[in-house]
């Protein structure tokens, strides 16, 4: 399989930087922020370092039942990668963690949100932000790439991270705190 290296931003904002220059919140809009929930290394065949994901989400102790929006995941990449890895990686994790019914009435959707990846290099950022009406949208580097629109898509997609057969098992252990 191919390495599947993302980031999701789920939300309306930016990662806020503290004075050391680590990201610890998130800003929803004035008067919302997320929290910094947890942080792990993203491996490519389970050895390679390939970046670094963030979670942040309002409730950080809620479990993977809970991961409505809003909620910002962000990839943070040290190597270069293909748009195209990106894509196929996102229809094969997705088509493994829902139904044949649903993963066929999200194709065309898939296909189009997942058209808008870009080759990437060391210190770029991908980014998806669910926001609270149900859209899902695809950053690069703070730059909206693509939108797609409701709960059904976000969630079919948050599954490539924390499904029951995610991209890695230990990062989706590590983003929501069971490990």
């Amino acid at each position: 399989m191919k390495a599947l290296l993302f980031v999701v931003i789920l939300t309306t904002g930016s990662p806020v930087l503290a004075a050391t220059g680590q990201p610890h919140a998130a800003e929803l809009d004035a008067q919302t922020r997320l929290n910094l929930c947890r942080s792990a290394p993203v491996k490519a065949l389970r050895f390679i370092e390939v970046g670094k994901a963030t979670l942040w989400r309002d409730d950080c102790v809620s479990g993977p039942a809970s991961l409505q929006p809003p909620l910002l995941l962000e990839f943070a990449y040290q190597r270069d990668v293909p748009g195209s890895a990106f894509s196929q990686a996102a229809m094969a994790m997705v088509e493994r963690n829902v139904s044949d019914t649903a993963f066929a009435e999200l194709k065309a959707r898939l296909e189009r949100f997942n058209s808008h990846y870009r080759d990437i290099g060391d210190g770029d950022r991908y980014q998806l932000r669910y926001l609270p009406g149900g859209e899902l949208e695809l950053l690069l580097n703070n730059e909206v790439l693509t939108r797609e629109q409701g709960h059904d898509f976000a969630s079919a997609y948050l599954n490539i991270w924390f499904g029951p057969q995610p991209y890695s098992e230990r990062l989706k252990k590590q983003l929501l705190a069971t490990e």
